[in-house]
């Protein structure tokens, strides 16, 4: 029996306050909210037991027609999946190598990771006992940095998706691959649209592209791992679903996958899939132009809107970006976004209020994470500092 206590009330029994999130499907700000078929599927999948590991390989072959391609596997997050995708590069899914991993003296254990496209998400490769090594500068990365970088210690080539102008392409690092056998990983976290993104690089030829469900309405802690069958296989017998048993020596028993996050993976993909982004992305121009007519009347703000996603191609946008001339602003940037964050209800947008860097001129307010009517109290709330 509840004893007539509702989970509704979680939050403020832990004198926990909801914030207004225009920043991001930020996983410190809880990802993503899963809505309507998503919570649905979760709610079904949580009044039965399953044998999780029927559920996992049915929801990836489920996803891999879905996008069209050979395999895909559900994990905790596109970091995991990336752990994953980096041990079966080093093992090649052999039995003898799954029981070593982390443990990876004496083989080839060497990710090369172009300077141009490093990111801290490249931490991910040491999880499995990968070790990083940097090719070329930033920002200038040729295909030739990565191929002097090869060796006979060399596992793979890790790629960052989003990337940057200049330096070495998807596909130049691809040819590299190609040329000296090796595996490539492409971190694509947030590539989810166009709705392409979700096969086009393993159909190039990539091993294996990582995604986090955040991005797609999946919650927090459901990602996808894409790739070829044997790819797929090998990251499998990594992973926790190859712990249970009489040979348990995976390492992966840490990055298990219940099943309420594969059903929100599956549902969730299924609902992007199917949804009318043109839509979406009419919502958020109406919500972007509420907030200019709010914030036109400051002569000392210029407003501009911006795609605030990280993505390899420039889609609608989706913030509003707020230019401070700082010679007539009556508050820095520092002040406003540190009283955004202290009202109520709190307010998080770009930058963090955490990390202004005190060069910084502008702010994004991200509305692909707002509610309805979120725009206008922060566009009221943003005057009111202001004028204050």
């Amino acid at each position: 029996m509840s004893g007539g206590w509702s989970g509704r009330q979680v939050l403020s029994d832990l004198g926990v306050p909801a914030v207004i999130n225009a920043h991001n499907d930020l996983t410190g700000l809880g990802g993503s909210r899963p809505q309507g078929p998503v919570l649905e599927a979760i709610a079904a999948a949580n009044q039965a037991f399953v044998e999780v590991e029927s559920l996992s390989d049915a929801a990836g072959e489920a996803i891999a027609r879905m996008l069209g391609i050979e395999a895909a596997l559900v994990t905790p997050g596109a970091a995991a999946a990336a752990v994953l995708a980096t041990a079966a590069c080093i093992t090649g899914g052999r039995d003898d190598l799954v029981a070593r991993i982390p443990d990876t003296s004496g083989l080839a254990c060497e990710f090369v990771v172009p300077s141009d496209r490093r990111t801290f998400y490249d931490r991910c490769l040491e999880g499995a006992g990968g070790r990083i090594v940097l090719a070329g500068e930033a920002g200038s990365t040729t295909a030739g940095d990565i191929e002097r970088c090869i060796t006979k210690r060399t596992a793979g080539i890790f790629f960052y998706a989003p990337g940057f102008s200049g330096g070495v392409s998807f596909d130049g690092v691809l040819q590299v691959a190609r040329r000296h056998g090796l595996p490539l990983i492409v971190d694509a976290a947030e590539q989810v649209y166009p709705l392409e993104n979700f096969s086009k690089y393993v159909r190039a030829g990539a091993d294996f592209a990582t995604y986090s469900g955040k991005f797609f309405g999946a919650g927090s802690m459901a990602g996808i791992l894409t790739g070829a069958a044997e790819g797929i296989s090998a990251a499998r017998k990594n992973s926790y679903l190859a712990f249970e048993g009489p040979n348990a020596e995976a390492f992966g028993r840490h990055m298990k996958v219940g099943r309420s996050e594969i059903v929100a993976a599956y549902a969730a993909l299924k609902q992007w899939l199917e949804m009318d982004h043109q839509e979406r992305f009419r919502r958020y121009r109406r919500m972007l132009d509420n907030m200019a007519d709010r914030l036109e009347g400051f002569s000392f703000l210029s407003l501009s809107y911006a795609d605030g996603s990280v993505t390899s191609e420039p889609k609608p946008p989706d913030s509003l970006r707020v230019t401070f001339d700082r010679s007539r602003s009556p508050k820095t940037l520092a002040e406003v976004v540190r009283e955004l964050h202290q009202g109520e209800p709190p307010i998080i947008l770009r930058p963090h209020y955490q990390w202004v860097e005190p060069d910084r001129n502008y702010l994004d307010i991200r509305v692909s994470t707002l509610a309805d009517g979120q725009e206008m109290i922060i566009a009221k709330r943003l005057a009111e500092i202001l004028e204050g």
